[in-house]
């Protein structure tokens, strides 16, 4: 037979109507109740607001986008990929630069090592 059990919260002090049905737990021989929240009690009138029965929180209002929200998420998101495309086209001419000045590093070690041969004294140079 269920009955109805109420728990107050004490931080938020609001009070929090249950469903209560008793069942017989085999393994550790006592009974144990088995709740269904039924919802939160009015502190003023006393009446119980009932949930909505669906399980889990319900998605706040301020994190659902509005239509005016929605068009300037898309001009942020077009902005954003812009500046990686240009960010992408700056990576790919570094890359390019670094190719050249190293082959202009080896033409330059390739000189110093001809030099430092035919000096056969000079120290051979190192990065």
């Amino acid at each position: 037979m269920p009955t109805i059990v109420k728990h107050v919260d004490k931080k938020s002090g609001t009070t929090r109507v249950y469903e209560s049905t008793s069942h017989y737990d085999p393994v550790t021989k006592q009974s144990r109740p088995k709740r269904k929240y039924l919802g939160t009690l009015d502190p003023e009138t006393g009446e119980l607001i009932p949930s909505s029965g669906r399980k889990g929180r319900t998605p706040s209002r301020k994190n659902v986008p509005t239509s005016d929200d929605a068009s300037e998420l898309a001009k942020q998101v077009e902005r954003l990929q812009k500046a990686a495309a240009g960010k992408d086209e700056e990576i790919i001419s570094l890359k390019n630069e670094v190719r050249r000045l190293k082959s202009v590093i080896r033409a330059y070690r390739k000189v110093c090592e001809a030099i430092s041969a035919d000096l056969g004294k000079a120290p051979v140079c190192h990065d």
